[in-house]
């Protein structure tokens, strides 16, 4: 079973964190060509949002012919600091097609425990 194609964006927790979470999967409609454009236009654009493509100077590597790493800097300068801090992040991007999909069964309430309601309404 096909589920159409994806670019996943996994990025760091934050600044300097080593933890890699998966961001966002980007569905494209189309096919894998369609998936592979719009992951290279992400690899310009990422982090994306009001300005923010324009915030960071950035090195794009293309890793394999679907993947890329993408290494954004900003500089930041406050007052009483002598000098700017940058800051640097990280995101892979990856085109995949989703293989297979299962939806995780829905959760199920806890029953009360015995006796529980009544301590919880002072009347043991």
């Amino acid at each position: 079973m096909g589920g159409g194609w994806y670019v996943l964006v996994e990025a760091n927790k934050g600044y300097g964190d080593d933890t890699w979470l998966l961001k966002d999967k980007v569905h494209v409609e189309g096919g894998r060509e369609q998936a592979l454009a719009r992951a290279e236009e992400l690899s310009l654009t990422y982090p994306e949002g009001p300005g923010h493509a324009q915030e960071y100077g950035r090195l794009v590597f293309r890793t394999s012919e679907t993947s890329w790493l993408i290494e954004f800097k900003r500089e930041a300068w406050q007052s009483g600091w002598d000098a700017p801090h940058v800051f640097t992040g990280h995101a892979r991007l990856t085109v995949a097609e989703l293989v297979a999909s299962k939806e995780p069964p829905p959760a199920k309430r806890p029953e009360p425990k015995k006796g529980t309601l009544r301590r919880a309404l002072g009347r043991d």
